[in-house]
């Protein structure tokens, strides 16, 4: 497994207990049976051609160096964490480690390659949110998100040399 040697070790963990959450036989492998099954537990029933599906171009045994490439290659695109940390700073004039929420929503709706507001707000759905303690311009408690912990959750699994 040399390609692991220049990826992000808690990200690798992270997918080695996602595999491990699939993986519901025990048995090294990611089967069919075991993706019907995983589905089950989530109370949705997939029908055979979903699941052959799911397996069509997938490098078969399904083991854990196999689903490691499967998702390194799917993630290819993603910018390593300093390259986020580096974009996100451009907000954080006072080099908080936290910026305007609104603000950040506002800016990827209206410049560049614009989000909807919907996907914007979608793509904050999981991000750290804190409030305050400087207020908006209604009068509420500023939202304000930690870029730092969100770059880290939606960068690639490629080494950093931010600590």
């Amino acid at each position: 497994m040399d390609f692991l040697k220049d990826l992000n070790q808690p990200k690798v963990y992270e997918l080695k207990k996602a595999f491990c959450l699939f993986d519901l036989d025990g048995d090294g492998v990611i089967s069919e049976q075991d993706l019907r099954n995983t589905f089950l537990t989530l109370g949705v029933d997939k029908s055979d051609f979903d699941i052959d599906q799911m397996f069509d171009g997938v490098v078969q045994p399904l083991n854990l160096d196999v689903f490691l490439l499967l998702i390194l290659q799917r993630a290819n695109g993603l910018a390593p964490q300093d390259v986020m940390l580096s974009a996100f700073r451009m907000w954080d004039k006072a080099n908080v480690g936290y910026i305007d929420k609104e603000r950040f929503i506002n800016d990827i709706t209206t410049f560049g390659d614009r989000f909807t507001l919907g996907e914007a707000r979608e793509a904050l759905e999981d991000a750290v949110i804190s409030r305050g303690p400087q207020l908006n311009a209604d009068g509420q408690l500023m939202e304000k998100l930690d870029y730092m912990d969100f770059a880290e959750s939606i960068s690639g699994f490629q080494k950093t040399d931010h600590k």
